[in-house]
């Protein structure tokens, strides 16, 4: 039997990529200009792949781990990334000024929405860490 740690991480992994494939396909950026150069929402969309990626492969360290001070370690830094990928669209990286662009429309809300479910499995998997390590006490590993 898989263990619930392990499911909520690999969960968390595949939500990490499906962020970098749904930013860089169906909710990604406005396209190019007529004169073919990219619009400034371009950084913001790659930016939020480079995020979903990073998101991914720490979960999958966290999965495959067998210490609790690095899955925490890996779930702690996972949070603070999908903040940074919240803020990232709009925030950090301009995106188009106009309410009706593509960038504001899809790729903004769909950064946002999954930066928050990420954010809320990595607490979750915070919060079970810290519960499991009170009840079997502070010295002791699996």
């Amino acid at each position: 039997m898989i263990e619930k740690g392990r499911v909520i991480s690999l969960i968390s992994s595949a939500a990490g990529l499906l962020l970098t494939v749904g930013s860089m396909t169906v909710f990604s950026a406005c396209g190019p200009k007529e004169d073919g150069t990219l619009m400034i929402c371009h950084n913001a969309q790659i930016r939020v792949a480079m995020c979903g990626i990073g998101l991914a492969v720490l979960f999958a360290i966290a999965a495959f781990v067998k210490s609790k001070a690095i899955k925490l370690i890996c779930d702690t830094a996972a949070l603070v990334l999908s903040v940074v990928t919240f803020m990232t669209p709009g925030v950090l990286v301009h995106i188009c000024l106009l309410s009706n662009m593509h960038c504001q429309v899809r790729l903004k809300p769909f950064t946002r929405g999954s930066a928050i479910f990420i954010a809320l499995l990595a607490l979750w998997d915070i919060l079970r860490i810290i519960k499991e390590n009170k009840e079997k006490g502070p010295g002791e590993e699996e």
